[in-house]
This record gives structure tokens, sequence and C-alpha cells, in this order.
């Protein structure tokens, strides 16, 4: 419980994209590799079973498993970025008078008890249900519940079909106003018109589901008295990795997505920027919400799709020292970057202004462009996104931020931090072992939930790897960029919606 990482592998699952807004993933083939993973963290770590205490669980959510009464999936998993729900919403949240496209009534229900109403852009355990009980009755049918990921983890772990009200928020039908609260709300239940027999019972946020099902205690070759423990989700988990537990402390999480968040004492709902909290695994705690959207996919994309494709060019396939290079050269730019911008909306906004049709944009090229400047662009936008959150986000938790943890792969990037840094204007503290946050943080809420350990002992336990002061002297540069950042999320508006728009 010194918080040293022992042992850390990984898997793959693959996305399958559908047209129409579908995006899909496989639930067993990422169980595969959870076993998978699972023995050889074991076989590496070397420690003996008899000390092996518990398992805790996280995962992405927004995601809709269908389970059948065996536990077999009935269809793949629809992840946080299937939109096919979208119309099933609408229709639901309709309501006289009409604001921001949903029926008053029903919107004030939604934010008082649950925090957010069911969204419009059908990304959402609602919409996944919905789309589900409309568009394929057949699964609907055979359905015996419907889990987040997490969930169907621990499920496979222990046989025992269960959440929480922090794990199952997305699907709107849980009162979060109590943190302990272990019911469904009967009349939101009705409101999402999804039969409540489909919906796991539910445990205490930091509760425990159960000991490890014999079958897979002998597969693993673990003790049959493991403990396993109520799941959560992975950017809450992320927070605590780095090292964020105590109240209003904050953390940026810079991973596939994009994510800034803190621990706080209440419950509380942002609709103007979509910011809310979540119950999380620490007692009377939530998590503030602050999902941006794309992160390091733009990253991701830019490198693979736009610099190493395998294409006629000839430049593929992605080198393993691809990153270093990007670093290299957005080191090599002047900041602000000749005027080159890159607006990170890879797949739309979220928090701090919603818009699901926004895509990436590299914006003002000139003859004075050159791949270094296009490259640190990259990096600049996406820290510019999360100055853009920093504002309404320290009127959220009522104080200033004055400083953040970083977690994910962009903990990694020397050049990146001091961007975040210079852009933010306060020092960026890179957590050690980035890219296992998620699995570590679920380590330490472990050791909390089971009392080895204090939250606010987490800090120290959770190392810096280093940390990155910001440059006064680009504070008005980034402050105009800033200025001209969101003139451009409005002004392209209506364009991407004339695009994208279905």
């Amino acid at each position: 419980d010194t918080g040293k990482l022992m042992a850390i592998e990984r898997g793959h699952t693959d996305t399958i994209f559908i047209p129409g807004g579908g995006a899909e993933q496989d639930a067993n083939q990422w169980w595969s590799e959870i076993k998978r993973t699972m023995k050889k963290v074991i076989a590496v770590a070397g420690i003996p079973k008899e000390k092996i205490v518990a398992i805790g669980t996280c995962s992405t959510y927004s995601n809709t498993i269908p389970i059948d009464e065996n536990g077999d999936p009935v269809m793949n998993e629809m992840i946080w970025m299937d939109s096919r729900g979208a119309s099933y919403n609408a229709a639901i949240m309709k309501g006289f008078p009409m604001v921001k496209g949903y029926g008053l009534g029903k919107l004030l229900k939604m934010v008082k008890r649950v925090g957010i109403p069911p969204l419009l852009s059908g990304i959402d355990c609602v919409g996944h249900m919905g789309f589900i009980k409309t568009q394929r009755p057949e699964v609907y049918r055979k359905t015996y519940k419907f889990l987040e990921p997490m969930d169907f983890i621990t499920f496979r772990l222990t046989g025992k079909v269960t959440s929480t009200i922090g794990n199952i928020m997305a699907t709107m039908s849980v009162d979060t106003r109590k943190w302990g609260n272990i019911q469904y709300d009967d009349e939101l239940v009705k409101m999402i018109g999804i039969d409540k027999a489909k919906l796991p019972d539910l445990l205490p946020n930091n509760g425990i589901v159960g000991s490890l099902d014999p079958s897979i205690a002998k597969e693993m070759d673990l003790m049959p008295s493991t403990q396993v423990l109520c799941g959560s989700n992975d950017n809450m988990a992320a927070a605590l990795g780095a090292g964020v537990a105590n109240d209003y402390e904050s953390a940026i999480i810079v991973g596939t997505s994009l994510y800034m968040t803190s621990f706080v004492p209440f419950k509380k709902t942002d609709l103007d920027h979509l910011i809310l909290t979540i119950p999380s695994l620490l007692e009377n705690r939530y998590s503030v919400m602050g999902v941006q959207g794309s992160g390091g996919k733009n990253i991701e994309f830019f490198l693979g799709n736009l610099i190493f494709p395998q294409d006629k060019f000839g430049t593929g396939p992605l080198p393993d020292n691809a990153y270093e290079t990007l670093d290299h050269l957005a080191a090599e730019a002047p900041a602000g970057c000749n005027g080159a911008m890159f607006l990170p909306w890879m797949t739309g906004t979220i928090v701090p202004a919603e818009n699901p049709y926004a895509k990436s944009v590299f914006f003002n090229l000139g003859m004075e462009t050159h791949r270094k400047h296009i490259c640190r662009s990259v990096m600049e936008g996406i820290a510019l996104n999360n100055l853009w959150t920093k504002k309404p986000m320290e009127k959220f938790l009522g104080r200033k931020i004055e400083s953040y943890r970083l977690s994910g792969g962009g903990a990694r990037s020397n050049i990146f931090c001091q961007i975040l840094a210079d852009v933010l204007g306060v020092p960026i503290h890179a957590a050690v072992d980035p890219l296992a946050v998620s699995a570590k943080g679920t380590a330490l809420g472990a050791f909390i939930t089971l009392g080895y350990r204090d939250k606010g002992e987490l800090s120290g336990i959770a190392k810096v790897r280093q940390t990155y002061n910001p440059n006064e002297s680009t504070r008005m540069l980034y402050d105009k960029m800033l200025t001209q950042f969101v003139d451009l999320h409005k002004r392209t508006k209506p364009v991407f919606k004339a695009l994208n728009a279905k």
C-alpha cells in the first residue's frame, strides 16, 4: 500500500464504427484481454496469492452492454461515442414549454435528481437502451440486464449482477442527491421508458460486490476469498491515481479523451457549461465531471492519419519514436506557432460548450507555417481547450485553481506539460506512471475502502514525476489566442451542423 507499481500489462480492444453514428466494442474480446493481462501481472508481480486481498475495477462509462440470463452479451457493447439513440432521447424529453430542446418540467426533474438530462446527442445509456428497445427489439427481449463495463467485469469475476448510483448514473434512473442511495427512482425509470427489471441491483458507491467466483479464482490462481470491490469510472480513478483526493484539488487527464476534475462535498450541475457531479467511491464525496471531448486522440490521429499513414506516400507505418519526434519538433516552434491554430474537437465538444457536430480543424496556416508549427499547434489546441474550461470550472468550485495534477499519456511529454503550464498559468504536476494512473487510482481507492489508508495520504503516495511552472512571458499571447479560439467555436457552429448533421 505504498503506491509502488508492481506490474503492468496492456491489452487491445477494437472499436467498430457503424454508419449512422454507431460505435461498438466486443465485450467478449476485452474480457479475454482482461483475463490475459490479469494472469500476466500476477505472474510478473510475484506476490503470493494469499496476500492479494482484493480486486478493483474501473472502465470508461456511458457504455451499454446488454446481457442475457446466462450472462452472455446479446450484442456488442455500445460505447460512449455511439449516438444512434439521439432521436429516442429527444422524443422522451419533449414537453411544454421547450427549453434547449427539452420539456422544461422534465429537464428540471432530471437535473434536480440526477444532475443531468438524457443528452440530445444520444451518447449516454438512455440513448443506447432506447435505440435497442426501438430499433433492435429482439435484443431488448433477450436482455436480462443492461450493464456498464466496470459492472460487467465485476459480474464476470463474482457472478453477481450489481452496480452503484455512480456507475449507472448515465441511465438517468437514480436520484444522486443522497450519496449513499441504493434505490432506483420509479418516476425517473418511467421517464426513460426502460423496464426496471432490466437494471442491475444497486450497492453503495464504495461497496464490496463479493468474493471471487471459485472457477475464476482457479483460472487466475487466486484465493476464492479475494474480495471484488464495486467499480468506478476511469477518469475518477485516474484523479485518485494522480494524487487528487482532498476537496477541491484538481486534475487534468489527457488520455484518449480530455477531462478536468476535482472531488467536492456537494452535488451540483452547471447546465450552461455541462459541468456536473457524480457520486464517487470516496464516502460522501462527489467527483466533478469536466468531460471536454477528445484529448490525446487528436495527437494519435495527427500522427497515424496525417504524418505516418500507410499509403502511397510511403511514410508509414508509425515508428516507435513517433511521439518523441513530435515532442522535438514541437519544442522547435515558437509559442503561438506563427499564428497557426488547431481546434481539438475530433468527436465534438462537451464542456464548456456543447457542439456534437464540431470536428478538429487546422486554422490560419500560411506560407510561413512548417511542420514544427503544426506539431506544436496540436498541443496548444488541447491546452487552450483546458484554459477555456478553467474559468467555468473555478466558478463551479467557488475558488481559484492554483495547480493541477496531470495524468494520462499527455503527462509523458515534457513539451506538452510545459505548454499546458504556460497556457493555464499555473503549475502542472506530472504524475509518475501516467499511463497506469487509472489502475493505480483503483488500487488506492481500494486501500481507502478497506481501511488500509486515509484519503488524506493519497497525494503523498501518488508521486509527481516533475513540476512545470508557467512562463509569464506568454500570458498575453495565450489569452489573446483563447479569445479567437472561443470565437471560432461560435462562428463555425452553423458550418459544422450543415456539414455533419445527419
